[in-house]
């Protein structure tokens, strides 16, 4: 059995064909929260850590080949506020990779040009990213029998990734 791209301690590496090919399938059977039962759900709460194979140098929301795949994986699987560990970067621990949760929304959110095409383009689209966070942490952490103080930690943790560029309410 090929364990490179099965969940291993809470983490789950995509191999570079799966990059290539922007293939999260595999992913997916692992991790549908609609397979799962609540105590794997609560087991994997704020647990997940996404690595990529290969790639060691550089902010994952500037590789194409990642945006695609994470764009593909958010549009099927969009429960990452639910799921990844906000402690671990999302692959190397350079930049905007030291939040996770910001850097996955900044691979769904469209690319900008300038800083003022930014903030007109850009911030409107984290902010739903943040929003669709919110939601799924308040169903999958209830579904996973979570207590309402765990969820309300995980909530501030998730707006405390968008704080430098959307303010500290995350608006």
């Amino acid at each position: 059995m090929n364990t490179t791209n099965q969940i291993q301690n809470r983490s789950y590496t995509f191999t570079r064909s799966q990059i290539q090919r922007g293939d999260v399938r595999a992913f997916l059977t692992q991790l549908d929260p609609a397979k799962l039962t609540n105590d794997q759900l609560a087991a994997l709460f704020g647990r997940l850590h996404l690595a990529f194979d290969g790639i060691a140098d550089c902010e994952i929301p500037t590789r194409g080949e990642l945006r695609i795949l994470l764009r593909r994986l958010h549009a099927i699987w969009p429960w990452s506020g639910f799921f990844l560990d906000l402690e671990q970067p999302l692959g190397p621990a350079l930049g905007a990779n030291t939040k996770p949760l910001l850097a996955l929304a900044l691979c769904v959110a469209d690319r900008w040009i300038d800083a003022a095409q930014a903030h007109r383009v850009i911030r409107p689209q984290l902010q739903r990213f943040l929003f669709t966070a919110h939601d799924t942490i308040d169903r999958l952490g209830k579904r996973a029998g979570q207590k309402a103080s765990v969820i309300q930690a995980r909530h501030e943790a998730a707006t405390r990734q968008f704080q430098a560029l959307l303010g500290k309410n995350g608006q």
